[in-house]
């Protein structure tokens, strides 16, 4: 475990995975931004129900009050206290799930295109702020790496397209429900391995998390939980023979957010442009 305090900002801060490891990483005095549209809305669920006191979150956590889709903002967002481009990027974006009279996608989203549009935000702010820096090499002093910081993007099992990474009892359903927001997903995936594979990336690494059905359950501790992995689309087998998905049902989602932080937060690095699926 990394005895350096990251720096941290935070996207779709109030959904369940995301707003568990934002709440371990204010508890272990990492330094944290986050964007929210109602910064009272993200602030009572860190008190009530992560528990975190008033004068952590006055001392350690900036709220930029704003839209994933407006870039000002995220711009905003992904500095830290001292003006510098945070180490770590969490997106937890995620859609609102809405029903339509179709047989073939019953369930759509109410912005079936957020999590890609978000994806694309936040690149296009990156790269907007680096620029800036070359532009001005004074503003880059003290910044860990002339690289961008680590992108973790939250994303769900069902989405491979090497390999079946659900169960196959639930495997026809799965995927007849949920076209519209695994489209949504697959397609933020693209966006982060497009700018990781391009000659002048806006991001360092990046680490796809893919958990599988998310409850609401209590924590039962990241050694229960099982991992596999895999390379992203359209890259190649590397020295590491990746295992494949973890096939499961479910997993919580604060068991999914402790491991966010002990293993990409707090760990050693080994995830960096993998996609790892997260299942009991």
């Amino acid at each position: 475990m990394s005895s350096t305090k990251s720096t941290l900002t935070f996207f779709g801060a109030t959904g369940g995975c995301a707003a568990a490891t934002l709440a371990l990483a204010l508890k272990a005095g990492h330094i944290v931004t986050a964007l929210a549209r109602t910064p009272s809305k993200l602030t009572t669920l860190l008190t009530s129900t992560h528990g975190i006191p008033q004068h952590v979150l006055d001392s350690n956590l900036i709220i930029v009050k704003g839209d994933i889709k407006d870039i000002t903002a995220v711009k905003k967002a992904l500095l830290s206290k001292d003006g510098r481009i945070v180490d770590i990027v969490v997106s937890g974006i995620g859609g609102t799930p809405a029903l339509q009279w179709s047989l073939l996608r019953p369930v759509t989203l109410t912005d079936p295109h957020i999590c890609e549009r978000a994806a694309a935000t936040i690149l296009s702010a990156l790269r907007e702020l680096r620029q800036s820096r070359r532009d001005d090499p004074l503003q880059s002093q003290g910044e860990k790496s002339a690289q961008g910081p680590m992108v973790i993007a939250i994303s769900t099992t069902g989405v491979s397209t090497k390999q079946r990474d659900v169960p196959f009892l639930i495997y026809p359903l799965y995927h007849w429900l949920l076209q519209v927001p695994h489209a949504d997903k697959q397609a933020m995936e693209q966006v982060l391995i497009a700018d990781a594979s391009s000659t002048s990336p806006a991001i360092g690494d990046f680490a796809i998390v893919r958990p599988t059905l998310l409850t609401d359950g209590v924590a039962k501790g990241t050694d229960t939980v099982k991992m596999g992995w895999e390379y992203p689309e359209g890259k190649p087998e590397q020295s590491e023979p990746a295992p494949g998905p973890a096939l499961g049902y479910s997993v919580s989602r604060a068991d999914v957010g402790a491991w966010i932080f002990e293993q990409l937060v707090e760990g050693e690095g080994k995830w960096g442009n993998k996609c790892v699926t997260l299942t009991y």
